[in-house]
């Protein structure tokens, strides 16, 4: 559930440990069970974050401050039946009857999606190589999108994690309903590679777009886990103007670090830094813009912060921040969660870790090095509205030259619907760059 109260008492015992009591109970036709609540971990109490967090901090963006609303409510006692045609709703209420809560949708074990063949206009040849049978199967849990009326960039991007080694997206979409973002995605649907959520306003009774953080952008993460738990390897959590960067050889070198570390230590995630793209601020010459003319928007944007730019993307350790640190929300982290151990224990999940306990997070996730996996984020609001885009120190960091050339090779050289429905995007486009930035003149 995502961001409401539920009657519940929050306990204590003589050590200060808090315990989580659900003052109501489950049904589901003529079964019935007790509840157990997992509450998000915070930095604080579990009171605090589920009661008081929320009215001390307001901004414009992240309008609850860790408030930790968003829960999962496990009904154990509860047996799926398999006879059923068509199945009761499950009920949560309270005895003294003043809670009641009426969950209607249907229920059904998620199944892993098979990707289907994308064959080429008038052939039989699949536009896909030979796979590798040993691949870890990755999800790409994105985090709700919101904003994008331009299809190119949302073609780039999954083609570009497609090469790299993801298997599925789980997409919620706030507000692309554009007639040109729409075939794209039902264009992907139909090979398999996409689960749409419609996480919109009128579809969620205006959750996703009041008061809540980043569009309930952790009951979507949480929702992603949970359905593909036991059908991937790993689940892969990111926004949309994040590209993942692992090198030439892809997610494998991350995927295989993280595995390591959970048969070594029990780790279940593995954290990565974020490095901010710097260059989608750049104003071009039109000089320059021509010769960017033909280019994919991935190849247009290669400059990268050279240092992380504390507060920002870390935070300093001691004097002149001679050291620093960019563990989790410091380094604007993203994460990778095991999803094939099932006797890791779901829970609600967090935006730069599994969750805000970093005294729990250092001893169950990894932190990958940048050499082997770390995001590039295309934004970087704080550096224009502090002044800082013309004194901060680049360096050209472009992606690797054989993911760009797959990518070229699978939207222009191929006769699949993508060559049109890109060439289209290109026609119709208002913006010659990524459409959330307004770039300026920089020396």
């Amino acid at each position: 559930l995502g961001d409401g109260l539920v009657p519940l008492t929050i306990e204590k015992n003589d050590k200060g440990e808090e315990s989580i009591r659900a003052d109501f109970s489950c049904s589901y036709g003529n079964q019935h069970s007790p509840a157990t609540i997992i509450l998000m971990k915070g930095d604080k109490s579990y009171h605090e974050h589920y009661y008081e967090r929320g009215e001390k901090y307001k901004s414009p963006f992240s309008t609850n401050g860790d408030r930790f609303r968003t829960l999962l409510i496990l009904c154990e006692e509860l047996r799926y039946d398999r006879s059923l045609s068509r199945h009761p709703p499950l009920i949560l209420s309270s005895d003294d009857g003043t809670f009641h809560l009426r969950i209607g949708s249907s229920f059904a074990r998620p199944v892993a999606q098979t990707r289907k063949s994308r064959q080429l206009i008038g052939s039989s040849v699949p536009v896909e190589k030979p796979g590798n049978d040993n691949k870890k199967k990755v999800v790409h849990c994105l985090n709700p999108v919101y904003g994008l009326k331009d299809p190119k960039w949302l073609i780039e991007y999954l083609e570009y994690h497609i090469a790299i080694g993801v298997d599925h997206f789980h997409i919620y979409n706030v507000d692309m309903h554009s007639p040109d973002v729409q075939s794209v995605l039902e264009m992907y649907r139909k090979w398999n590679l996409i689960t749409r959520h419609d996480w919109s306003a009128k579809a969620s009774g205006q959750y996703t777009t009041r008061i809540t953080y980043e569009h309930a952008k952790w009951a979507a993460q949480t929702d992603c886990a949970l359905r593909s738990r036991g059908l991937y390897d790993y689940a892969l959590f990111s926004d949309i103007d994040e590209v993942a960067m692992g090198g030439n050889e892809g997610l494998a070198p991350a995927l295989e670090m993280c595995e390591q570390a959970h048969t070594d230590r029990g780790v279940i995630g593995c954290s990565f830094n974020s490095n901010t793209v710097s260059s989608v601020f750049t104003k071009l010459t039109d000089e320059e813009e021509m010769k960017m003319k033909d280019k994919l928007l991935l190849e247009r944007y290669s400059n990268v912060e050279a240092k992380p730019f504390c507060p920002s993307n870390c935070k300093c350790l001691g004097r002149n921040c001679k050291e620093m640190t960019r563990k989790y929300h410091y380094g604007r982290q993203k994460y990778m969660l095991n999803m094939h151990d099932l006797t890791i224990p779901p829970r609600p999940l967090w935006t730069h870790a599994i969750a805000r306990d970093y005294n729990e997070m250092d001893r169950i996730m990894e932190q990958l090095p940048d050499d082997v996996f770390h995001i590039r984020h295309y934004q970087g609001h704080w550096l224009k509205n502090n002044n800082l885009l013309d004194t901060m120190e680049e360096k050209n960091a472009p992606l690797p030259k054989e993911f760009i050339d797959l990518l070229r090779e699978t939207i222009f050289e191929n006769s699949t619907p993508l060559r049109g429905r890109y060439a289209k995007a290109q026609e119709d486009s208002f913006s010659s760059g990524v459409e959330w930035v307004t770039p300026v003149e920089r020396p």
